[in-house]
């Protein structure tokens, strides 16, 4: 959640972090390494999408990877697959819904599975830049996209093709 607060009080100030937190009714504050409710971070993701647009929801989720201090300095040291490897247990020490799977078996492609966890559009867009985010990190061309949604399928299938 901090991590979608810092890339909104660096795109649009600390008016606009303060003007989100009021259109979203937050309360209290949000702590590094703190749990909160998961509908917190809808309501973030919700009203980047609404104010400023999806490609902001997407820029916002790329923006997360790299605001990770040290483990997003780390990164760069490793390679796409391994990275992508740690998504399911990196998912599951941050939320208390739905889970991920990852398929490296082909080359040059991952595949990204999210169980009930994109339910709503902006999460689509935050997760495109999220896996973005770990291509740039690594230094490894590509491309993001979404290869299976929701509609009728158990899971969202994004998939990631990359090069190095």
């Amino acid at each position: 959640m901090n991590g979608f607060f810092g890339y909104i009080q660096k795109k649009w100030g600390k008016e606009g972090l303060e003007q989100c937190k009021r259109d979203i009714k937050l309360e209290i504050d949000i702590k590094d390494g703190g749990y909160y409710p998961d509908e917190i971070l809808v309501q973030i993701l919700k009203w980047i999408g609404r104010e400023k647009g999806m490609d902001y929801v997407r820029e916002g989720g790329k923006y997360t990877v790299f605001n990770l201090g040290m483990i997003s300095w780390l990164m760069r040291f490793a390679d796409v697959k391994t990275v992508a490897k740690r998504f399911p247990k990196n998912y599951d020490e941050l939320y208390k819904f739905g889970r991920v799977e990852v398929d490296t078996d082909k080359p040059g492609v991952i595949y990204l599975r999210l169980y009930d966890v994109i339910t709503y559009e902006e999460a689509y867009h935050s997760w495109l830049g999220v896996c973005e985010g770990v291509l740039q990190a690594c230094k490894s061309k590509g491309h993001v996209s979404i290869s299976k949604r929701g509609d009728g399928n158990p899971y969202v299938e994004l998939q990631i093709e990359y090069v190095g």
